[in-house]
């Protein structure tokens, strides 16, 4: 008898609780008209969902390929070389003009004054002389790090621009005001406290999608051959190294920090999800640049702490595996040595969760408002969109700011299989920050759902492209199903006692 004859193929899917799964080979799939079926016992310990295999096979009584012998293929050095190469950069840009910004102001919410003096003299756009109060003081106050300030420029209200007559009676007339604010020369040029010398924390936090989350019944509009995690882990790494933050907040990592890029220059703590599941948070620091504080990392397993009844969580539901962590970090150049807590999370991902979600926050404030100092920097995946429970609670209950809270309204961090029924686009990462402690100096980029049906090309036209679906981000040259979020903080505080809030 001859040997065996192998074939390669990829495996499609697995079931941990059925116990099998498929393997895709086409050369069989034209035989047999179907995939190849594979036993759990058949599969080496280090196979996962969108590996390589080779294999040989048996029939089943029923005339089905069942494979066996079956061996896990590595990716070449050059292949994983080649697909790093491949990362989608536009991904990774910074806003090109930090000098402007968009505010949001409407007269429907009882205050019709928009307490500013302007002057129309620059023919374009409205100067700002001062700042008295109404809408806009109301927005300073909401928005920290979007001040209008005297010697701003408003260029742009509710698309109208280039006519500052036209631009003044635009807020006159109308109620709801979407505004471009042009921050004064001045103010970018010498914006107070030596901001030069000032402390600053470059922090970037992703989902980068674990390989138990990519079976192929979950992106069908994705190419199979892209979900190794071999080959998103090289470009992970890659995203990663382009960036080179100080602090790096991950979750859904299922591999050793190492294929990831984060090597002997970072130092870091991890979260292991419960029950069995593969996956952690991670928190990573640049050791040159940082140093761990006094209180060091703490962490908190969600299903040790069950809500009360009062809570109205449905008990039944709120063992989810969740975890989160929480470590307190110092800048070495900081000569206040002042503390500063970074906590990061992936919370429970179900659409009828929302309670236990809101649950599982609560618990984890409390915990990290209690490891540190008030210097506090929240990062992860939330699985909340604005204007739920959960974000509320950051934005009002914790007196947290959103690093993109200008942005929320159209901004994703996610697009899931979004051209297939059942997918999901949208805001659920962020970039939490105390604002008495902290101010931004720039922002990674976020897509809108038209800005990616645009540019990858779903629509032959605009009218097209407005009705066509949000693509799946998941593609050749990106690895995750989630977007990079990235701030650039600076600490604005002085030095004072780390306890004091008034």
């Amino acid at each position: 008898m001859g040997e065996a004859q192998v074939f390669r193929g990829l495996l499609k899917s697995f079931s941990l609780h059925d116990g099998y799964g498929f393997i895709s080979c086409p050369l069989l799939s034209d035989a047999f008209g179907l995939d190849v079926y594979v036993h759990q016992a058949k599969l080496p310990n280090s196979s996962f969902v969108g590996c390589l295999v080779e294999f040989t096979i048996r029939i089943s009584s029923r005339g089905q390929p069942q494979a066996t012998c079956v061996a896990v293929l590595q990716d070449s050095a050059e292949e994983l070389e080649e697909a790093a190469k491949m990362i989608n950069k536009g991904f990774l840009k910074f806003a090109e003009d930090t000098s402007q910004f968009a505010i949001v102001l409407d007269k429907k919410k009882g205050n019709h004054r928009l307490g500013i003096d302007v002057d129309i003299a620059h023919g374009s756009a409205l100067l700002v002389d001062a700042v008295k109060g109404g809408l806009v003081k109301e927005w300073n106050k909401q928005h920290p790090q979007l001040q209008v300030r005297k010697g701003d420029c408003i260029v742009e209200v509710n698309g109208i621009t280039g006519d500052a007559q036209t631009v003044l009676k635009e807020c006159q007339n109308s109620q709801r005001l979407n505004m471009r604010v042009l921050r004064s020369k001045q103010e970018q040029q010498n914006p107070g406290l030596e901001r030069s010398v000032l402390p600053t924390l470059y922090v970037v936090t992703w989902n980068v999608l674990a390989g138990a989350a990519t079976n192929p019944h979950l992106f069908p509009d994705v190419d199979p051959t892209i979900l190794r995690a071999s080959r998103r882990r090289a470009q992970a790494a890659a995203a990663l190294a382009y960036l080179s933050p100080d602090v790096i907040c991950l979750q859904e990592v299922d591999c050793p920090l190492e294929e990831l890029g984060l090597g002997q220059e970072y130092e870091s703590y991890s979260a292991q999800r419960q029950d069995g599941r593969c996956d952690r948070c991670v928190i990573a620091w640049n050791k040159e640049r940082l140093e761990i504080g006094p209180a060091g990392c703490r962490t908190i397993l969600f299903d040790h702490h069950p809500p009360p009844a009062a809570f109205e969580c449905d008990a039944a539901h709120t063992e989810t595996g969740n975890v989160g962590l929480a470590v307190e970090l110092r800048v070495r150049s900081d000569p206040g040595k002042r503390a500063i807590t970074v906590a990061t999370t992936h919370l429970s991902w179900e659409p009828h969760k929302m309670d236990v979600r809101a649950w599982q926050l609560h618990q984890f404030f409390n915990m990290v408002s209690s490891h540190g100092g008030p210097r506090i920097l929240f990062c992860g995946d939330l699985n909340s969109q604005p204007g739920t429970q959960p974000h509320q609670f950051l934005a009002q209950g914790c007196g947290l700011v959103s690093a993109y809270s200008d942005s929320e309204a159209y901004a994703l961090t996610k697009s899931n299989a979004h051209a297939c029924r059942g997918g999901f686009a949208a805001m659920v990462d962020y970039i939490w920050y105390s604002p008495k402690w902290f101010s931004i100096r720039k922002r990674l980029e976020l897509p809108s759902a038209e800005s990616l049906k645009t540019n990858s090309g779903t629509g032959p036209n605009a009218r097209a492209a407005q009705q066509a679906p949000v693509p799946t981000v998941l593609s050749q040259s990106w690895p995750s199903d989630h977007f990079v979020l990235a701030a650039l903080l600076e600490l604005t505080n002085p030095v004072m006692d780390d306890w004091d809030f008034d």
